[in-house]
C-alpha cells in the first residue's frame, strides 16, 4: 500500500501543510495572525496541486494536536477527522512540542532540546524531549503548562548540551541560560510531521477518528 501522508499544523502561529509521497515531501507554510480557519483549506488544495495528488489517493491524515492556540488545534483536528472519516483513511495526531523538538533537529542537528512556548500571562509549555540512540524521540511525559518561575528548578542542573527552543524564553530571567545553546524561536511546521507518522505507520499505531483527542496540557489555552 503507498504511503502518501497529508500532514497539517494550525497549532500555533503558522498554517502548514505537507505531502509525504514516494520519499519526497511538498510543503507550504505562511504565518497566520488568527487566520487558519481562512487559509488552511485553500492551503490543502495546493499543495495537492503541487504534489500532483488527488484527495482519494490519500492513505493517512496525520495533525498537530497541541499545546498551542485553542482555536487552531481545533481547526486541524477537526480537518484531520473529517477526511479520516470521508476517505477511510487511518488519523494520527502528534504533539506540538515534538514537532518543534523534530524541526530543530533537522534545521541545527541538535538530540537533546529545551522548549518553552509562550502560554499567556505568565505561564509557558514546558518540554525536555531526547532523540536516543534509535533515533526516536523521548520527552512527551515531561510536556506540562508551568509558571516562568519554576524554569530554575527544571534547568540548574542541566549540562550545556541542551538547545534553548521557542518563544517562551524571552519571558525567562535566568542567569544562567548563557551557558545553554543559543535561543532558537521555532514554530512548528508539518513537514515535520512526517517522521512521526512514518514511525507510527510503520507500527500500524493509529487510532479511529473518534478517538484522537487534544493536548491542550491542563485545558489552559492562549492566543497569539
Amino acid at each position: 500500500m503507498p504511503n502518501i501522508i497529508l500532514a497539517i499544523d494550525t497549532s500555533i502561529n503558522y498554517c502548514s501543510v505537507a505531502i509525504y509521497n514516494k520519499k519526497k515531501i511538498h510543503e507550504l507554510s505562511d504565518r497566520s495572525n488568527k487566520e487558519h480557519n481562512i487559509k488552511i483549506l485553500p492551503m490543502i488544495q495546493k499543495i495537492l496541486l503541487l504534489s500532483n495528488i488527488k484527495l482519494k489517493e490519500l492513505n493517512y491524515i496525520a495533525f498537530s494536536k497541541g499545546p498551542g492556540n485553542f482555536t487552531g488545534i481545533r481547526i486541524s483536528m477537526g480537518i484531520a477527522q473529517s477526511l479520516s472519516f470521508s476517505l477511510k483513511i487511518p488519523i494520527l495526531g502528534i504533539s506540538t512540542l515534538a514537532i518543534i523538538a523534530e524541526k530543530a533537529w533537522r534545521k541545527y542537528h541538535q538530540k537533546k532540546i529545551l522548549i518553552a512556548i509562550h502560554a499567556g500571562s505568565n505561564q509557558i509549555y514546558w518540554a525536555q524531549y531526547i532523540k536516543n540512540n534509535k533515533f526516536l524521540w523521548t520527552g512527551e511525559q515531561t510536556e506540562s503548562l508551568i509558571q516562568c518561575n519554576k524554569i530554575k528548578e527544571k534547568i540548574q542542573h542541566l549540562t550545556s548540551e541542551w538547545l534553548l527552543v521557542g518563544d517562551g524564553w524571552e519571558k525567562i530571567y535566568y542567569q544562567n541560560l548563557f551557558k545553554f545553546k543559543q535561543n532558537k524561536i521555532i514554530s512548528p511546521n508539518a513537514k515535520d510531521i512526517i517522521p512521526f507518522a512514518l514511525f507510527n505507520i510503520k507500527n500500524n499505531a493509529f487510532v479511529h477518528a473518534t478517538e484522537v483527542t487534544p493536548n491542550y496540557l491542563n485545558n489552559i489555552f492562549f492566543n497569539k
